[in-house]
């Protein structure tokens, strides 16, 4: 699969999941096609772009940046770049919120 329409498809899950949210793009240093399309890359669309060679190269990961303040569960996609699947998983988990009753409430 193309990397580029790869990284699209991951951009456009991660903006209907979070429009707001912040996220950046790791790649491996060789990406395994395209090894050329990270070179003089800083940002693509609204992501920055990170290599590093934790990441293999058949993977590209879209990470939630540290400034991502999603109120609700915050995630991660990982894309295979040879088969083009992408699997999204759970970086953090928004427990929800419960009332805390007034002791007030209670006298009545």
């Amino acid at each position: 699969m193309k990397l580029q329409r790869l990284i699209d498809r991951m951009i456009d899950q991660a903006q209907e999941s979070d429009p707001d949210g912040a996220y950046v793009l790791m790649l491996g240093r060789r990406p395994a096609t395209e090894k050329d399309w990270p070179s003089g890359k800083k940002i693509y669309r609204w992501c920055p772009v990170a290599q590093s060679k934790l990441v293999p190269n058949y993977l590209v990961v879209l990470a939630p940046s540290p400034d991502n303040l999603r109120a609700a569960d915050l995630f991660e996609y990982h894309g295979r770049v040879l088969s083009g699947a992408v699997t999204r998983h759970t970086v953090r988990r928004q427990s929800p919120v419960r009332a805390v009753p007034n002791p007030r409430d209670a006298a009545i």
